[in-house]
């Protein structure tokens, strides 16, 4: 067939829903918009390598989490002669040549492009993290029109998402197509705003939106519980019938009509979910191990609906097997996920060296038998009927890709790209017939233009054809931009001091020619990012910059005008221009917006202004009562400096708040309603870690930063709390605890207490611990509090990191002096000293001294009462170690099970100190003791039930049940609840929140009581939710939790009044009468 007769074919037969694109292009990810994998087009039969292009390893939103791969590798598509790659690195659209891999366009947007391009007749779109759905020329790659993810009513909003300036509402709803219709999906946070959107593919007009999706009511979520959620939408989607099918990020997708907009019954699901969706049939293959029914939105193995009047409504452990998000694995059929070719009902799937043939338009399901901690259950299994199986590599290595084209399946077995050819009759295993030895991995595999296109993991693109020539290489190779000798050196290093560092965020508002941004980039650490009403200035620089390929990762170009974009706050560790006149800074009100941006502890504007100019820019600071500006007029600039921490913010600088042990949070700013601030985790930004569960110590903010311990990799993390930045990493000892105060960070392991400097994590001091020991007897760190002048460290004489074999006890305090370093004192326990039972406050150090429920239950086990056992409470002073008073009581000590040691934090002795009353509040169980911080004297008793820890503010204390009580005289003020938790945390408070899980992420407003969940994402299983510096910090402290949560992340929140209109507060109520026997409810 000719090239204008193959391109005819395109035109014509892509309408339908499930159409077949011109057998000679790819059109979009996988093919068609079920995204099968197959393409009619057979390949020559002999394929020698081309041509490759390096593009550079491709930068994924989340490094971390497969689930979220949907943009681990480039995906390009094909129409007619040209290819078409979206890049996530520099933002860009790049047609090229398919015969020569020559580039013949690139167009630029704003943000990353993460997800494949589609192609349809003489266009092609693209979605892109600045919030736009784009739509080209494919012969030019000239705009013909764009349109916004989010509706006309909310402002352009930007903020850092995975490293880079993006919209609130960046594209990743990959785009799919269908009756001259594409569709596509903004927004990620819920509680910002979420949309779907449908628009007619010639004029851009929008048909429909879907804007409610953000918050639903009465969904099933993990542990079978009826929650609020939200979809996020990340991932290609697709479309089954008249069904667009919504890929949700980690969890399963939903489904929406695509005529109407309207959602269906919507699932989230407990585990399996992926954001890689692919359609066989009826039903939607999620991952590597989900498989939903297209009829009701349930995953094929869930018995929910089944099981009618007597399914369970909540986590009942003898009917796990009858969860509507399936407990159990249903799944087990090797390579049948979302990499399959699905061809007719059949799913070819490629794993571990073995390809395999499945017929999925026969599956069945049934059950099995399976014993779950004493209950027999009867989970549901998927089986398809196996119809062949053929080896084709070595055993246990990877395989990323497969696709179809005409009788061959393209493939790899690790570095080894095959071929296989079938043999026309389904039940007969097909023959391997080619292979290749590549340099890396293959990611993605496409087969167009008589080519088969390979990207590989290193970030290369190949071209396989016909034709025997000499390969060519188009390299990418970085220069490094010349050293100049002009005004904008000049300009540069005396920015460069004015600011006091070399790295961080730097915005460079109004561009002349980009020279001052390259020199940025040439003599500093700086992330440029430059804002220009001008496309073309902005495009000008971004190709110089491309061509020197060093620095894209660290640029990023914006066209809008500087003196309007809407910046986030506290961002910039300097602000500058090239033409700072036009940005008229002697306006009160374009300085104050400048100011916004700059971040806390330093961050400065500076502008190359004449004498007058400085003079005018200075006075308008000083009559702007700009909280923390320092002006300067001294300096050949103007400069604007924002000095300290942010007026009405506080530090939390134990993982217990403070050194008293309040769980509450000095700082007014952080209050309702919460916008996103950043967001993301990966190489040079954010943290990721698993869930521990309390093992590990939580995290920390003081001065700006961001202090969080990685157990896996024994290393401390410093983040910089309003841009997400990783500062430094620091090695670190078996059992480390530690500290961060704003002047120091104080880690302790073994026998020592490091002393290290919070800018870079390099040591101060070291200081001795003198444990009373042979030099090679064992000793851990338990805990460690850090007052005005003491360091106290608890240590116990083993190196058991278990929690069961008593993590939480410790034998011995030693006092130390902050300023010297000099021991002071040193105290043993009699029994032991729980962590969660020791406080430094007002000069005193309070502990409690009593038996480990390790070792009543090892008395329990030889008989022995334990009815009740004392536990001493005692003060000392915090500079000799003196004893000042102490105390018994006797309690009923819980009972210990390592089945149930979380537990144990909440059963175990505690106490808490309050500054304001100078009471000492300690318990164990449901009682509640308060004495005199001073005397030791009991002041009052109550059976405050609900679990510690108790949050204590000023005045009052509120318990894990969310009671409020007066610790004035332990009364009940308020007994309504004022939250709800949901999952493995506790809650900690503030000035006007508190801070919990209710399954997702959550915040109440002390005030109104109100509620406000986040719906896409939970929290540690211990606290991750640290309220300081003005904000909301959240490290990513959930790593290994299986649940279906759209987003796992670390992320900051900052007051943000226009998001009480965008969170949806009385979400959309999704109709549960009677849904499981309703087949679509």
């Amino acid at each position: 067939m000719k090239r204008g007769l193959l391109l005819v074919a395109f035109v014509l037969s892509f309408v339908g829903v499930a159409s077949t694109a011109g057998a000679a292009d790819w059109p979009m990810w996988r093919f068609d918009n079920q995204r099968s994998g197959l393409s009619p087009e057979a390949l020559p039969e002999s394929l020698q390598l081309q041509w490759t292009r390096e593009l550079g390893p491709v930068r994924p939103a989340w490094p971390n989490e497969d689930r979220l791969h949907f943009d681990a590798s480039y995906e390009p598509i094909v129409l007619g002669s040209r290819l078409f790659l979206g890049s996530p690195n520099d933002g860009t659209l790049t047609a090229y040549d398919t015969r020569t891999g020559e580039e013949i366009w690139r167009y630029h947007t704003d943000g990353p492009v993460r997800l494949a391009p589609l192609a349809w007749k003489d266009r092609v779109f693209f979605g892109s993290d600045d919030g736009h759905l784009y739509c080209v020329h494919a012969e030019s790659g000239a705009l013909l029109w764009k349109v916004r993810g989010a509706t006309d009513d909310r402002a352009d909003h930007r903020h850092l998402g995975n490293g880079r300036l993006v919209s609130y509402w960046p594209v990743r709803g990959g785009p799919v197509l269908a009756d001259d219709v594409v569709y596509f999906g903004a927004g990620i946070w819920p509680s910002l705003g979420v949309f779907v959107r449908a628009v007619h593919a010639r004029t851009g007009d929008v048909l429909w939106t879907n804007s409610n999706s953000h918050a639903i009511a009465n969904v099933r979520i993990d542990h079978n519980y009826m929650n609020e959620a939200g979809i996020s939408p990340q991932g290609h989607m697709a479309i089954a019938g008249d069904l667009l099918i919504v890929p949700n990020g980690r969890s399963m997708p939903a489904r929406i009509d695509r005529k109407t907009g309207k959602m269906h019954y919507f699932v989230q699901g407990y585990r399996n979910g992926d954001s890689r969706v692919v359609i066989s049939g009826e039903v939607a293959l999620v991952g590597e191990r989900g498989v939903v029914s297209l009829k009701d939105g349930r995953e094929i193995g869930s018995r929910w609906a089944q099981a009618g009047k007597g399914a369970p409504e909540g986590f009942v452990a003898a009917k796990k097997d009858q969860f509507e998000g399936p407990y159990h694995p249903y799944h087990f059929l090797p390579g049948c996920d979302f990499r399959a070719v699905l061809d007719n009902g059949i799913a070819y799937g490629l794993q571990a060296g073995t390809l395999y043939a499945y017929d999925v338009k026969h599956a069945k399901t049934s059950t099995y038998d399976k014993e779950d901690n004493g209950h027999q259950l009867k989970p549901a299994r998927w089986d398809a009927p196996l119809l062949w199986k053929l080896s084709v590599g070595k055993p246990g290595s990877a395989s990323k890709t497969l696709i179809k084209a005409g009788r061959r399946l393209y493939g790899h077995v690790g570095r080894r790209l095959l071929a296989v050819e079938l043999t026309g009759n389904a039940k007969e295993p097909a023959k391997l017939v080619w292979s290749i030895e590549l340099e890396n991995e293959p990611t993605s595999l496409l087969a167009a233009d008589d080519r088969l296109f390979v990207v590989t993991a290193d970030g290369r693109l190949h071209s396989f054809g016909a034709d025997a020539r000499a390969p060519r290489t188009h390299r990418r190779e970085a220069q490094a931009l010349r050293n100049r000798s002009d005004r904008w050196k000049r300009t540069t290093a005396a920015l460069l001091e004015a600011t006091r560092t070399d790295a961080g965020y730097a915005l460079v508002l109004g561009l002349e020619e980009g020279k001052l941004v390259e020199e940025l980039l040439r003599t500093s650490s700086m992330n440029v990012i430059a804002i220009d009403e001008s496309t073309q200035k902005i495009n000008t620089l971004r190709r110089r910059l491309t061509i020197q390929g060093a620095y894209d990762s660290r640029f990023q170009g914006i066209v809008a005008d500087p003196t309007r974009a809407t910046l986030p706050h506290y961002i910039a560790h300097l602000i500058t221009s090239e033409r700072p006149q036009s940005l008229n800074l002697a306006n009160a009100a374009a300085l104050t917006r400048i100011f916004k941006s700059l971040r806390p502890y330093g961050g400065t504007a500076a502008f190359a202004l004449d004498d007058a100019q400085r003079q005018a820019v200075s006075q308008t600071a000083s009559a702007s009562d700009l909280p923390g500006a320092e002006s300067d007029t001294t300096s050949e600039l103007a400069l604007i400096r924002r000095v300290g921490a942010l007026e009405g913010a506080a530090d939390w600088t134990h993982e217990t708040g403070d050194a008293a042990r309040t769980f509450y949070s000095r700082d007014a700013l952080v209050q309702a309603p919460l916008g996103i601030l950043w967001y993301g985790d990966g190489p040079d930004h954010g943290f990721y870690k698993r869930k521990d569960y309390g093992h590990g110590v939580k995290p920390q903010v003081a001065g700006g930063k961001l202090i969080a311990l990685q157990i896996a990799t024994r290393t401390l993390h410093a983040v910089d709390a309003y841009t997400g930045r990783l500062l430094w990493v620091r090695k670190v000892g078996p059992s480390t605890r530690y500290t961060a105060m704003a002047d120091a960070i104080y880690v302790a392991s073994g026998r020592t207490c490091d002393v290290l400097n919070p800018e870079t994590g390099r040591p101060l001091a070291t200081l001795p611990i003198d444990v009373g020991q042979p030099a090679d007897a064992p000793v851990s760190v338990s805990d460690i509090r850090v007052g005005e002048q003491t360091i106290l460290l608890a240590l116990r004489f083993n190196r058991e990191d278990s929690i069961p074999k008593g993590r939480w006890n410790s034998e011995l305090l030693v006092g130390l002096d902050r300023v010297s370093g000099e021991q002071l004192w040193s105290a043993r326990a009699e029994h032991r000293f729980n962590t969660a039972a020791i406080a430094l406050a007002g000069g005193r150090v309070y502990c409690i001294d009593s038996h480990s429920p390790i070792v009543v239950a090892d008395m329990r086990r030889r008989g022995q009462s334990v009815e009740r056992l004392p536990s001493t409470i005692q003060a000392l002073d915090a500079r000799s170690g003196k004893m000042l008073w102490e105390t018994a009581r006797e309690d009923p000590p819980p009972t210990f099970s390592t089945l149930h040691f979380i537990g144990m934090r909440s059963q175990d002795d505690w106490l808490a100190y309050s500054a304001e009353h100078d009471l000492l509040l300690a318990g164990k169980g449901d009682n509640t003791y308060a004495f005199s911080g001073k005397e030791g004297k009991q002041v009052w008793h109550k059976p405050i039930r609900g679990n510690q820890p108790l949050i204590l503010g000023p005045e009052t204390l509120i318990n894990q049940a969310g009671h409020t009580y007066a610790i004035a005289d332990g009364k009940l003020i308020d007994g309504t609840r004022r939250f709800k938790r949901v999952g493995c945390n506790y809650a900690v408070g503030g000035k006007n929140l508190l801070f919990l899980r209710d399954a997702c992420a959550a915040y109440v407003d002390i005030k109104s009581k109100t509620q406000y969940d986040l719906r896409n994402l939970r929290s540690g299983c211990s606290n991750s939710l640290v309220a300081a510096d003005g904000l909301l910090n959240v490290p990513c402290f959930s790593v290994g939790c299986v649940c279906n949560y759209p987003i796992q992340t670390s992320f900051a929140m900052h007051h943000m009044p226009q998001v009480a209109d965008w969170h949806g507060l009385a979400p959309r109520i999704q109709e549960i009468d009677k849904p499981q026997t309703a087949e679509t409810p």
